[in-house]
C-alpha cells in the first residue's frame, strides 16, 4: 500500500520547519515526511499527497498546489508559554516578536484567551516592517515574547537585532504545537488516503483478476469447442469404421464364393482335360484306321489330324486354366485370414474410440462444470469491480 507523502508550506522556512516538526511529531510512524517549504520560492510539480500550512497561508497556497491538497492547521502555543507571561509584572512593555502581523495577532489572541490581557502587547512582524522599525520596536519593549525559531541564540533576533535589545530586556521563547481539532483533521486526511490507496489497489487486483478470468473463459471456450470438433472427429471416425468393417465383411464373403467357384470350375476343367484326352486317342486311332483304308480313308485323315490338334489344344488352354485357378485359390487362402485379422484389429480402434468417446464426453462435461464456475466468478468479479470503483470515487 502506499504510504502518504506530507510537506509543509510557511511563510518563511522557519514556519514551514516549525510545521514540518510537529507534524512529524505525531504522525511519523504513519506517513512520509517529505520536505518542507518556504512559499515565496515553491517549484513547480510538486508530488506530495497533502500540504500542512497554517489557516492563513491557505488561500495564498492554493495559487501554487491544488487546493484538495491543501489542509489548514493551527499551532497553539505550549501551556508553558501561558506560565511566564503571567509572572511578567504589571506595567512592563510586552512585545510579539514574529515574521508577520497575521501570526502575532494571533498569539495576542491566545494570550488574552487565558485572561492574559493585562499588558499592551507591541507586535513586531520583522518580515512586514523595515530594518528600522524592526530596531525601534525592539528597543521599546521590556519582555520580549517570539518562538524559539525567531528569539533563539542563533535565530533572528540576535543575529539582526541584538543592537536594539535592552540590556535589561527579558526574552520568553516557546514552541508551538497542532491543536487537538488540527491532530484530527490530518488524521482524517490520512485515513481517507490509506482508504483510497486500499481501494485503488483492490481495484487494480480486481481488474488483473477480471482480466484473467475472461482469459481463462476464451480458453475454456475454445476447449470447449476444440473437444466438440473432436466428439464429431470421433464420431466420424467410428462411422468409417463401421462402413470399412462392412466392405472388409463383403470382401471376405467374395473371397470365400470366388474360391468356391474356383473349386466348381476346377472340377469342370478336370472334366474337359478327361474329354480332351479322350478325343485326343479317338482321334489318333481314327487316323490309323484311316491309314488302313487306303485311298478311301484318306478325306477321313485330315479330319482325324484336324481333330487331333484341337484336342491337344484344348489340353493346353485347361491346363493353362488350371494354373490360373490354382493362383486365384492360393490368393483367395491368403485373403481370408488377413480380412479376419483386420476385422479384428478394427474392432479393437472401435472399442478404443469409444472409450475416448466417453472420456472426451466426460472431459467436455467437466470443462463446461469450469466454464460456468469461471463465469459465476467473473460476474463476482464484475460486481467487485464496481464496488471499488464507487469506493475510489
Amino acid at each position: 500500500m502506499s504510504v502518504m507523502k506530507i510537506s509543509t508550506i510557511g511563510s518563511s522556512l522557519l514556519v514551514a520547519e516549525e510545521l514540518y516538526r510537529v507534524t512529524e511529531m505525531f504522525f511519523n510512524n504513519k506517513v512520509e515526511m517529505f520536505n518542507k517549504y518556504d512559499i515565496r520560492q515553491l517549484p513547480k510539480h510538486l508530488p506530495e499527497d497533502l500540504f500542512v500550512v497554517l489557516p492563513t497561508r491557505v488561500e495564498q497556497a492554493s495559487q501554487f498546489v491544488p487546493r484538495e491538497k491543501i489542509l489548514g492547521v493551527e499551532l497553539l502555543p505550549e501551556p508553558q508559554l501561558y506560565v511566564e507571561v503571567a509572572k511578567i509584572p504589571e506595567g512592563k512593555a510586552v512585545g510579539i516578536f514574529n515574521n508577520n502581523s497575521a501570526q502575532g495577532n494571533q498569539i495576542v489572541a491566545y494570550l488574552h484567551s487565558y485572561g492574559l490581557d493585562q499588558f499592551n502587547y507591541t507586535v513586531i512582524p520583522f518580515d512586514e516592517l523595515t530594518d528600522s522599525e524592526v530596531i525601534e520596536r525592539v528597543g521599546q519593549v521590556e519582555v520580549l515574547i517570539g518562538m524559539k525559531g525567531f528569539v533563539g541564540s542563533n535565530e533572528v533576533l540576535f543575529k539582526q537585532y541584538r543592537d536594539a535589545l535592552r540590556s535589561e530586556c527579558k526574552i520568553i521563547s516557546f514552541n508551538r504545537t497542532i491543536k487537538p481539532q488540527g491532530i484530527m483533521d490530518i488524521m482524517e486526511r490520512i485515513t481517507l488516503f490509506n482508504y483510497q490507496s486500499m481501494a485503488k489497489e483492490a481495484q487494480e487486483i480486481s481488474n488483473v483478476l477480471h482480466s484473467k478470468i475472461q482469459e481463462i473463459m476464451a480458453i475454456s471456450g475454445s476447449i470447449s469447442h476444440s473437444m466438440g470438433l473432436t466428439r464429431k472427429s470421433i464420431e466420424d471416425t467410428k462411422q468409417m469404421i463401421k462402413k470399412q468393417l462392412h466392405e472388409v465383411g463383403l470382401t471376405i464373403h467374395i473371397a470365400s464364393d470366388l474360391e468356391k467357384a474356383a473349386s466348381q470350375i476346377d472340377q469342370t476343367v478336370q472334366l474337359i482335360k478327361r474329354v480332351a484326352n479322350q478325343t485326343n486317342l479317338l482321334g489318333f486311332n481314327a487316323s490309323i484306321e484311316a491309314s488302313r483304308a487306303g485311298d478311301a480313308g484318306r478325306g477321313f485323315t485330315v479330319v482325324a489330324q484336324e481333330i487331333k490338334r484341337l484336342a491337344d489344344e484344348s489340353r493346353q488352354s485347361v491346363e493353362l486354366i488350371r494354373k490360373l485357378i490354382q493362383d486365384i485359390q492360393e490368393v483367395s487362402g491368403k485373403i481370408v485370414p488377413v480380412m479376419e485379422l483386420l476385422t479384428e484389429e478394427f474392432k479393437e480402434i472401435d472399442t478404443s474410440i469409444l472409450q475416448i468417446s466417453e472420456r472426451s464426453q466426460s472431459d467436455s462435461v467437466s470443462m463446461q462444470a469450469i466454464g460456468q464456475a469461471l463465469e459465476e466468478i467473473g460476474a463476482t468479479s464484475e460486481r467487485l469491480l464496481e464496488q471499488y470503483n464507487r469506493l475510489v470515487s
